[in-house]
């Protein structure tokens, strides 16, 4: 039986305890992407897309949208004011965007897509160039140059200076690293020796990042310089890192110090000390980024209230508000967290939450050597991440509930793009991931195929790892040193597979087998007794080119309850198999997923598709069904529950999805019959891009005119302009009434309102004839406006607008009677 030695046995029971014994003894190195190549059924395809598409994709958007982002930089370059091309954060983003494309080069050159890069840089640099101090934020530049830093009544919330120059930094080390260029870098230590002159304790000024991410990116240039003590001679401007890595530490420890500043409350986790803030409050990317540069600081100070704040926080985390696919940030307020356990199924979810929550679960394992953080990271990797991006690579998800409507689909572009570059960031920097080491041996942390290259201080070895991972068990692993040497080699043991789904007892495996789930064997041999230390099986012998590890892990689909504390899970079951968590759509059960439910003793099969959403895994098995009858009654049949991989879904056609499934019927919804509207095909003048036509023929109720848990249609951005939607059915109609449910924000004080005024045509021959005798067009808030008209017989019907001045509209939903 494996079972995990003391701090997994104190993980799974007692909360914060554990960490504060045991976070700090064993630090590892991770095995950097230069020396790991991925060769690997499920990654290596994935992969080609991210860097020949998503990267493409994103940088042309970029330079595009609103004017374009890398435009404000040749603006602060020229002298100009006024006029800034998108919201302030865009300078990070396209930092950011240079940080995750480093990491991809560092994986393997790519020499038209580094020009590229070397362009943007250029234009970077002669913006800072104008500058006499280095400072460089070109919203603060263009609209508010009196106001660097949020000062002089500024807002660094707002403005995001520190944040977007936290990511000028992460971008210079990382293009440095990858390509041994050092323009960007340049620039991003001068603006560091800036913000050190500027901001600390008195006498200089008490400023905090309005949001994080510069904690670690300070952290990494202390690093890179204490590391390469000639790169810092050869550097043209003065570099000091100790002064980087204080101020690091300023801005971990000034949170809830509010002399001479305002205090941002626990949005920006400013709402008491770091060291006694005993759960993540607030913007969850903000909390979460925050975390990782805590915890990337206690691996360089080894401080215990850093090394014992970290573990706390990432307690509360995934024990507490964590979703089951590794997704923070869900409350009723938008991308925050809240109260523990209030995990909404519709919450929002943000991608780039989920990917702060990857980073500080990574850092987290560095820090303690303990593989109960690999297990949240590949949770969240697997599932919430890996959801973010479309497979096709140019389509986004901002925010990934568990539960949606037919409506729903992935966004072209986003008034706040901020997911795709940190997407891109995570997935560059994930081969190295997959190895580590400490100064006894080698640490296996991912599952996936691809050679190592590790320097020890025995010798260099070299790992290849292969395997079919997620959708098999099996993994082999060769061992080749360059001479027989003596040192570990330590395997993780998923979570999944031996103890819990989750840290403590958020998310429980409902019938695991008590042992045998994960069996090892050494050059064909079984090892019978397995040494398990902090969740890796740990190998230690004299190693010969030629040795093979193969490690085999059973992968049933497994039923998974949440804590009884979660209500919106009681009476549901989610199922994973492995790592993956799955879900059903529409497309795939009958058009109806809410419908469903699965009884206690439901076996299922699993079907390995290549031919399916490239390449899945499938999930079946015989449920039960509600159905709407004739006569306004309710029927249950038996029905096939087909499930998917949840990074897959909303790949395909708009359709309901679902995570959590009800075990019996008080929990589902029976599924409506089809009407003559949920059959037509909706088309309209103008669609705004996150928005859906589906939404108004998908039957789900709204509640309100703004009602913002349903999918909605919308012509924003179009203002007080006439505009059309429209259905078309697949053979002629007789119709006679009309309903329709408007949607209007003027409660929210938002964009859309009801229209000025609007009629009904229908299509007759090659024509649009108004309907006749129609009553009341109504434009009534939080209710359906009725017209009832001489019948026609047609094959499209069509609603005319016209908005108000000023103001935009949409549809919740349209009935056709």
């Amino acid at each position: 039986m494996l079972t995990r030695t003391v701090i997994c046995t104190l993980l799974t029971t007692t909360i914060g305890i554990a960490i504060a014994a045991e976070t700090a003894p064993h630090r590892l190195t991770p095995v950097p992407i230069q020396q790991v190549t991925i060769e690997d059924d499920f990654w290596s395809p994935k992969r080609k897309v991210w860097q020949e598409v998503t990267i493409a994709d994103c940088f042309t958007k970029f330079e595009n949208d609103r004017g374009g982002a890398i435009n404000n930089f040749d603006r602060v370059r020229d002298g100009k004011t006024g006029r800034h091309a998108g919201p302030e954060w865009y300078d990070g983003l396209i930092y950011e965007m240079i940080r995750g494309t480093a990491d991809f080069l560092a994986a393997g050159p790519a020499p038209d897509l580094e020009k590229r890069v070397d362009g943007y840089i250029a234009r970077i640099a002669a913006a800072q160039a104008k500058d006499p101090d280095g400072y460089l934020n070109t919203w603060t530049q263009l609209m508010a140059p009196d106001k660097r830093w949020g000062l002089n009544g500024g807002n660094d919330v707002q403005q995001h200076d520190v944040y977007n120059f936290g990511a000028l930094v992460e971008a210079g080390v990382h293009y440095y690293q990858a390509t041994g260029k050092t323009s960007l870098l340049r620039v991003a230590v001068k603006m560091a020796n800036h913000a050190c002159d500027v901001i600390g304790p008195p006498p200089k000024t008490n400023v905090i990042p309005g949001h994080a991410l510069p904690e670690e990116a300070m952290a990494k240039l202390y690093l890179l310089f204490r590391a390469r003590p000639r790169l810092k001679q050869e550097m043209p401007i003065p570099v000091d890192e100790n002064r980087y890595l204080k101020l690091a530490e300023f801005w971990i420890e000034s949170r809830g110090n509010y002399q001479g500043r305002r205090t941002y409350g626990n949005y920006d986790q400013d709402h008491k000390p770091v060291f006694q803030q005993e759960t993540l409050e607030g913007h969850a990317v903000r909390a979460t980024l925050m975390c990782t540069g805590l915890t990337a600081l206690a691996t360089i100070n080894d401080r215990k209230e850093y090394y014992e704040s970290a573990g706390r926080l990432w307690n509360n985390m995934t024990r507490r508000r964590m979703h089951i696919t590794g997704a923070v940030g869900a409350s009723s307020a938008g991308e925050a967290f809240t109260r523990d356990y209030e995990l909404p199924n519709n919450g929002y979810l943000e991608t780039c939450a989920a990917i702060g929550s990857g980073f500080f679960s990574r850092n987290m394992n560095l820090l303690c050597g303990d593989a109960c953080y690999v297990d949240e990271l590949e949770r969240t990797l697997y599932n919430a991440v890996l959801a973010g991006v479309s497979l096709h690579g140019n389509r986004y998800f901002y925010e990934n509930p568990l539960e949606a409507g037919k409506g729903r689909v992935r966004w072209y572009w986003h008034g706040c793009p901020c997911c795709p570059p940190m997407f891109l960031k995570i997935m560059g920097a994930m081969p190295g991931y997959i190895y580590a080491q400490d100064q006894g041996g080698i640490y296996v942390n991912l599952f996936v195929g691809s050679r190592a290259e590790v320097r020890l201080s025995v010798g260099k070895v070299v790992l290849r790892q292969t395997t079919r991972y997620p959708w098999q068990g099996e993994v082999r692993i060769a061992i080749e040193p360059e001479k027989p040497a003596t040192f570990d080699l330590s395997i993780r043991i998923p979570a999944w597979c031996q103890a819990t789904s989750s840290p403590g007892d958020l998310y429980q495996v409902l019938g695991r087998p008590a042992n045998g789930a994960a069996r090892l064997k050494l050059n064909g041999l079984i090892v019978e007794t397995l040494e398990m230390v902090h969740g890796y099986v740990r190998l230690r012998r004299e190693w010969k080119s030629g040795d093979v590890v193969e490690l085999a892990m059973d992968m049933p689909v497994r039923r998974v309850k949440a804590h009884p504390e979660v209500r919106a899970d009681a009476g549901r079951v989610a199922l994973m198999r492995g790592p993956i968590v799955y879900c059903l759509e529409g497309v795939d059960n009958s058009g109806n997923v809410r419908n469903l439910f699965v009884p206690p003793q439901t076996q299922f099969t699993t079907e390995h598709r290549n031919d399916l959403l490239g390449g899945v895994t499938v999930v079946r098995g015989p449920v039960l069904g509600l159905y709407r009858t004739e006569d306004g009654g309710v029927e249950q049949k038996t029905a096939e529950l087909v499930a998917v991989p949840y990074y897959v879904n909303a790949n395909r056609e708009p359709a309901e999805m679902l995570v959590w499934l009800p075990e019996a019927p008080e929990r589902a919804q029976p599924a409506s019959l089809p009407t003559i509207a949920s059959r037509a095909r909706p088309s309209a003048s103008h669609c705004w891009q996150n928005d859906t036509l589906t939404g108004m023929n998908d039957q789900i109720e709204p509640t309100a005119s703004d009602d913002t848990k349903i999918p909605r249609f919308t012509w924003w951005d179009h203002k007080g302009t006439k505009e059309w939607v429209q259905y078309d059915f697949d053979k002629p109609q007789n119709v006679s009434a009309v309903e329709v449910y408007w949607w209007d924000e003027r409660r929210i004080k938002a964009h859309c309102r009801v229209p000025q005024s609007w009629r009904l045509l229908y299509q007759d021959g090659n024509e649009w004839k108004p309907v006749l005798n129609g009553s009341e067009y109504g434009t009534k808030m939080d209710q359906y406006n009725r017209t009832d008209f001489d019948r026609v017989t047609t094959t499209a019907l069509r609603i005319e607008v016209q908005l108000q001045r000023d103001w935009s509209g949409g549809i919740l939903k349209w009935r056709v009677h």
